[in-house]
């Protein structure tokens, strides 16, 4: 072999032995920048969801009153008309301040079971009215409170059809299973 070509080929395994340092430290780089951008975006996620599990906390009591006082079931009784105006604007605040924390479809959801819930957009400066009766098949709320009912409190309702028991329920459930989609919680098989 030539002399010419003993020196190329030196020259060669110069080159491709100070390259090899040179690619490993180019992908070792690029690995630690793509390790750190994963990192990154763990800590936005677990504090996005710490954020929406304090939001769940605030907020899933309230849409569980309003579920329950039009059902006639549980805390219901504890629940005035005056109360469920304020439930819903409490929510409405903090769903739409966060609103873009959360799914569109979890923003659906939420408008779904309020629209469920309330008649909205009653008239300039009127309150959403609540869609359930004051007396019916499931009793007569003003006998429930007794003396502390307000005969005003009747104008809190709206009149016309009301959601049947199964509308509400799977309005709420819906809400409900957007709201632990969002949170990142796996459906539990209730069996």
């Amino acid at each position: 072999m030539p002399e010419s070509w003993k020196f190329a080929l030196e020259i060669a395994k110069l080159l491709v032995g100070a390259s090899v340092p040179a690619i490993i430290a180019y992908y070792g780089t690029s690995l630690n920048k793509r390790l750190k951008s994963i990192d990154q975006a763990q800590w936005q996620n677990r504090k996005i969801i710490e954020i929406r599990l304090d939001i769940y906390k605030d907020v899933s009591p309230k849409l569980n009153s309003m579920y329950c006082f039009c059902r006639w079931v549980g805390d219901w009784k504890e629940t005035t008309p005056v109360d469920m105006i304020k439930l819903k604007r409490q929510t409405d605040k903090t769903i739409n301040v966060y609103r873009h924390l959360f799914s569109e479809s979890f923003y659906n959801a939420y408008n779904a079971f309020i629209h469920t819930v309330f008649k909205t957009f009653t008239g300039a400066g009127e309150d959403a009215k609540i869609r359930s009766e004051v007396s019916g098949g499931n009793g007569d709320r003003r006998v429930v409170f007794k003396d502390s009912w307000k005969p005003e409190w009747d104008g809190m309702f709206s009149p016309g059809k009301m959601p049947s028991r199964v509308e509400l329920e799977t309005k709420y459930l819906d809400l409900m299973q957007e709201f632990r989609s969002c949170i990142g919680l796996k459906e539990i098989e209730i069996k």
